[in-house]
């Protein structure tokens, strides 16, 4: 079995530790992971239901000539072909897992990431082939921290060898073993640490040049996809910072940031953002999570792209898994789907080691809590930090019968395709304005890949439990995994395989084990599951109970996307079959075994606890510990459907920038969410906690539960088809009331921010492992930040499905008199009557 970071492997672990516990064990179990890729809809199914669910609008009309004539025009440059940039070639159903490779950072260090072009090959037969040129994130790190003019002559001496080898523009023949990015392991946890991120994309001006974003009427933040070569950085389970204190971006010529060029320095922002021969080299100092602020892209021949450097002060945390990518407003669409990577608090910062966070959940539980071959025993056995990892990632190439991109590709090849918004690595655009595909996708199929291979070989051991790391970076889709045997007539039964939940989005749940188990109405057995939005990771123990060959499938399981309700391609489980009728090839993953099944396979893995044995110390990390949470609570409520468009996605009928989220700091926050059954919520800067549940998820598994802590949340089983009330246009189960139709209520504590260091989250743990118990801060003075939370289907991010939260203090001048506090819509009375629902 692979695993990260150069540990042993964890079935070699767990079953060598103890000689009669090898002997004891069977055959190697062989496991095919199989997961099933979703069918889009035709133009016109999509066209023909727009009176009908929630689905939204990926772009806006086209604009009249006379907009157009009168609108200021992009400028573009003839890009280098995509020969010029380094090919990976897809692995295709290689004999063992791809390693993701991984990077440490320690207290006061340091870990280069750059984005940069590459060109990717994945080619199952003539017919069934994929080339195309992407952004890809590479990491160098475990350095300490170097001062400033240090970091310059290294950018500098990276330029040397960039022009050195051909990057800026030659021809390159540069092979690349991968296209997933490293796992960056934190090891400063209580202290602080940085992220460096160099853009290495080729120069695209913006999409208002000759004007530049913010002059002469232009707006500060353009909705839809574009910018697709500019880029910047956010990551999921840290809480840190957000860092920024205004929603201009920090790092263009004449604001006080150290490291830019004499020449960028003089620069106009007219040049900044749209003259290609400007160098780009500069460096920017960046404080937390900040994610209004960009990286301009390499400038062709002249110096490697602007580098963001992000310094993190981390408190106490518990360990989990993360992960980072881009998020400028505007390309996260285009670039987050082959540029992200894992991110690792490690269980090994603790000093206690497990008991640090664990206990017996009850006096039944002590005795087995620490015994032989224990829940405990197994973990100590594969730490989260060396466990097996399985990133989930998909190419969204899906053509029409006309071939024409369907709605889901558009915001992965850039809006307008034939125009000249479109992405520079996978279009040329030619002088009259139109842009000819430099990619080609043979049988118009997507793909979905598990770390950068097609359908790769995982080996597990029967009987034994191995600990999987399971990320879905996935933009859009949702994924319901279940483990299946497929037979000899291509359909799939089964297996008896389960999964054990110990924690999602980089927060333990509140009691571990617990055993997946869903049943959704007119089920006659059972099913062990795992539900994942865009963007959810899980920490889970998997075991097989007999060998075999398996697949672990999307889509063959108890859940599947109710085609009445949902309306739109990205509502769909990945891996769901769309009705015959709607016209589009299958992904390239359902071919598999000679047939064509109706599961997509990603990868081939050859091969009971008590459950709640243990309890979770969360409350040693003050912003998970709600009992001490502040009161009173501050309640407000956050909608995001729209009656535009038969259901688009908005916060309470307002797009991004509009109308901010207030939030004081050290305020206990209680939030009321609707409509997640089709846009996952994720919240920057902090996770939430689940306080109340709609019947329609608890009834039917035990996926989520109240006390539950996650970073995004959606709600598919509650795609039921109900009529679209107009209170909750999730629906729930028919005939339940409005008020707990899709509705989540959610807690969360907002953080003090001071101009540098804030108080750690857990003293007593970081004083423990050798910190100093609190961060001392220059000043004590309460300093406003700006976060953002969004839909996690990236395209409905760029396209505004979000909301600024102003993190306020008290005596802030520029707060409005009341302070405003979110409702969500009482109706929407523009909404066309529903079609009749189909029974699932």
């Amino acid at each position: 079995m692979s695993h990260s970071c150069a540990r042993p492997a964890p079935a070699a672990a767990a079953s060598g530790r103890r000689a009669p516990l090898m002997r004891a064990l069977s055959t190697a179990l062989v496991v095919l992971l199989l997961m099933a890729v979703s069918v889009p809809f035709a133009a016109a199914a999509a066209a023909k239901t727009a009176s009908s669910g929630p689905r939204r609008a990926l772009f806006s009309a086209a604009p009249s000539a006379q907009q157009q004539a009168a609108a200021p025009q992009p400028q573009r440059r003839r890009l280098a072909a995509a020969g010029a940039y380094p090919a990976v070639s897809i692995p295709i159903r290689p004999g063992s897992l791809p390693r993701i490779p991984c990077v440490s950072v320690s207290s006061g260090g340091y870990a280069n990431v750059t984005l940069e072009p590459v060109t990717v090959k994945v080619t199952l037969d003539a017919a069934t082939s994929l080339n195309f040129t992407t952004p890809r994130f590479t990491v160098k790190g475990g350095t300490p921290m170097t001062a400033m003019d240090g970091f310059l002559q290294s950018l500098s001496s990276l330029q040397q060898t960039l022009l050195a080898s051909g990057g800026g523009g030659s021809q390159s023949t540069t092979t690349v073993q991968a296209i997933q990015a490293p796992a960056i392991v934190i090891k400063a946890v209580c202290g602080n640490f940085s992220l460096t991120l160099t853009n290495n994309l080729p120069f695209q001006p913006v999409s208002t040049c000759p004007t530049p974003p913010g002059e002469w009427g232009t707006s500060m933040f353009d909705n839809g996809p574009h910018d697709f070569e500019w880029t910047n950085m956010h990551t999921h389970g840290l809480k840190v910072d957000p860092g920024a204190v205004t929603l201009w971006n920090v790092c263009e010529p004449g604001n006080p940031v150290a490291g830019f060029p004499a020449a960028t320095k003089s620069a106009s922002r007219s040049a900044y953002y749209c003259d290609p021969n400007l160098s780009s080299e500069q460096l920017c100092q960046v404080l937390g999570d900040n994610i209004y602020v960009g990286g301009r892209p390499h400038s062709l021949g002249l110096a490697p792209g602007a580098t963001l450097k992000y310094t993190y002060p981390l408190g106490g945390s518990p360990p989990g898994v993360g992960w980072y990518h881009p998020h400028l407003h505007g390309s996260g669409g285009i670039q987050v789907p082959t540029a992200a990577g894992p991110l690792i608090i490690p269980e090994s910062w603790l000093p206690g080691g497990l008991r640090d966070l664990y206990e017996p959940a009850s006096k039944t539980n002590a005795a087995v809590f620490d015994a032989y071959d224990s829940l405990m025993d197994i973990m100590r056995a594969q730490p989260l930090e060396s466990s097996t990892i399985l990133r989930f990632d998909a190419l969204w190439f899906r053509n029409r019968t006309d071939g024409s991109p369907d709605d889901d590709s558009l915001a992965f090849l850039g809006s307008t395709p034939g125009g000249a918004n479109v992405s520079p690595l996978l279009y040329d655009v030619l002088p009259d304005g139109t842009s000819q595909p430099k990619y080609s996708n043979a049988a118009g199929r997507d793909w979905g890949l598990v770390n950068g291979a097609f359908q790769p070989t995982i080996t597990l051991t029967d009987n034994t439990y191995a600990r999987w790391q399971l990320l879905n970076t996935m933009t859009m889709k949702w994924l319901d995994l279940t483990f299946q045997k497929v037979l000899a007539d291509g359909s799939m039964q089964p297996a008896d395989c389960s999964f054990w939940l110990l924690g999602r989005d980089a927060v333990p749940l509140p009691r571990i084990p617990r055993r997946l188990q869903s049943k959704p109405a007119g089920a006659t057995t059972a099913v062990s599951d795992l539900i994942l939005a865009p963007g959810n990771r899980a920490d889970v123990l998997v075991k097989c109970n007999a060998p075999g060959t398996y697949v672990l499938a999307s889509g063959a399981g108890p859940f599947h996307t109710n085609y009445t309700a949902c309306q739109a391609t990205h509502c769909e489980l990945f891996g769901d079959v769309a009705p015959a009728s709607f016209g589009l090839p299958r992904s390239a993953n359902n071919l598999y075994g000679g047939r064509e099944l109706d599961a997509a396979v990603l990868a081939v893995v050859k091969a009971d606890l008590a459950a709640d044995v243990a309890r979770t110390r969360l409350e040693r990390f003050a912003y998970l510990n709600h009992t001490a949470f502040p009161q009173p609570a501050v309640e407000q409520c956050f909608s995001f459907m729209n009656a535009a468009y038969g259901g688009m996605c908005s916060v309470n009928n307002e797009l991004y920038p509009d109308g901010p989220a207030y939030v004081r700091e050290g305020s206990h926050q209680v939030w009321k969410l609707r409509d997640i059954t089709f846009h996952p919520f994720h919240l920057h800067e902090s996770p939430i906690r689940l306080t109340a549940l709609p019947p329609c998820a608890t009834s039917v598994t035990n996926m989520w539960q109240v006390g539950d802590w996650v970073d995004v949340l959606l709600l598919p089983t509650c795609q039921t088809g109900c009529p679209w009330e107009d209170a909750g246009s999730g629906g729930g189960n028919c005939g339940t009331p409005v008020s707990v139709c899709d509705q989540v209520t959610a807690e969360w504590v907002a953080e003090r921010f001071y101009s540098s260091g804030y108080t750690s989250q857990s003293p007593d743990l970081c004083a423990a492992a050798g910190f100093p118990a609190t961060k001392p801060a220059t000043s004590s003075t309460c300093q406003s930040r700006n976060s953002i939370f969004h839909c996690h289907i990236i395209p409905h991010s760029d396209e505004g499905c979000g909301k600024v939260v102003k993190w306020y203090c008290p005596d802030d001048p520029n707060l409005p008199s009341p302070v405003p506090l979110a409702t969500c819509p009482a109706a929407y009375p523009d909404c066309p009557p529903p079609e009749p629902p189909t029974p699932l």
